[in-house]
């Protein structure tokens, strides 16, 4: 049994509890921050006029900084080495601190940690994220980017999520990058590594590149087309485009692949994905899949929600030289639509 989420909670009441960086045994900078040349993104004139919102916790000014051209600086990727830690309910907990890895609550009373099992040799890396445990997106990309990472610190292992086990592509496309992450219960681990890999610099540029040639399939049928990928109602966040059907046979007139991945496996998609010049979908998850798919300096469009104005997606595009657009829609909190002329003139503007 171990005490250490009650521990942790009277650090919080009676001072400030330590951060995993200063109690780490051994700390690796992987690589260094590094500044770089910010490109802007591509939208008509009069677009941010439409904006109503932002996501929960987002700064809306950075969210504008995102979109201008400038210079940007990527923070370090670094590994934290832990000794006598124990994961406990998806947080970590050593020497008096704590750090979250799932979305869920921290556990407050004692545990019961197990022993390590099966095939572990020497230290445990350990990967997850409160927000790769609740967002498709994020778990295919930074988690499988950071198993690439981890796997030279020692044998990979992350967090048990309640939340991803109906995530049926997530777990096909990492079977086709070759990533195999088992998860942990409550487990004693000894020494752990763990990772601040959130910086778009080189290091993860490299990591992501090598995850979309484990993807690029021997043969295409197609090279350089345009795909549109439906959302629909699926996601985690409801951001329903009420003529999205409108929009789907609009585009594919003009030769765009029309996926659903609602319907499509894995293979499927990648197949019909890889090679393409152009993504267009509503802003979230389901560009992941031609992110990791889509030709070299390919580009994408987000359709916006007016009240969740987010460009996180510039951020990845960025990092593979990628151009980003976007076009804003016009209605309520969960429910919205888009002008097709905007999509189509801006699919004109991003492809010159």
């Amino acid at each position: 049994m171990t005490l250490s989420p009650i521990l942790y909670r009277l650090h919080q009441r009676f001072g400030t509890p330590p951060t995993p960086q200063q109690v780490a045994a051994e700390t690796v900078t992987v690589c260094p921050a590094e500044t770089v040349p910010r490109p802007p993104a591509w939208f008509l004139p009069g677009q941010l006029d439409h904006v109503r919102g932002y996501p929960a916790m987002s700064d809306p000014e950075a969210q504008r900084i995102r979109i201008s051209e400038g210079e940007v600086t990527h923070g370090a990727t670094m590994a934290y080495r832990l000794d006598r830690a124990a994961l406990l309910g998806g947080y970590v907990f050593a020497g008096g601190a704590r750090h979250q890895m799932i979305m869920d609550r921290a556990p407050f009373g004692p545990r019961h940690p197990r022993a390590l099992q099966g095939d572990v040799s020497g230290d445990v890396a350990l990967i997850g994220t409160p927000v790769s445990d609740i967002y498709f997106g994020h778990y295919l990309m930074d988690d499988s980017a950071t198993a690439l990472l981890a796997q030279e610190f020692g044998t990979v292992r992350a967090p048990f999520g309640r939340r991803r086990s109906g995530w049926t592509h997530a777990h096909d496309y990492r079977r086709m990058m070759d990533i195999n992450v088992p998860e942990l219960g409550d487990t004693a681990l000894g020494q752990v590594w763990l990772f601040d890999d959130i910086g778009m610099n080189s290091n993860r540029r490299q990591r992501m590149q090598q995850l979309r040639e484990r993807l690029r399939p021997k043969h295409s049928t197609r090279s350089g087309h345009g795909v549109f990928i439906i959302r629909a109602r699926s996601g985690q966040v409801m951001r329903h485009l009420e003529n999205e059907t409108e929009l789907a046979d609009e585009l594919a007139r003009r030769g765009f692949e029309i996926v659903d991945p609602m319907q499509e496996t894995a293979a499927d998609l990648v197949q019909r994905l890889s090679g393409s010049a152009l993504a267009v979908s509503v802003e979230g998850s389901a560009l992941t899949h031609a992110y990791l798919t889509m030709q070299d300096r390919g580009a994408m469009i987000a359709i916006q929600p007016p009240w969740r104005f987010d460009n996180v997606w510039k951020d990845f595009t960025d990092l593979l030289g990628m151009r980003y657009g976007f076009v804003l829609g016009e209605g309520g909190r969960d429910s919205f639509r888009v002008d097709i002329a905007d999509v189509l003139r801006t699919i004109d503007l991003i492809l010159g």
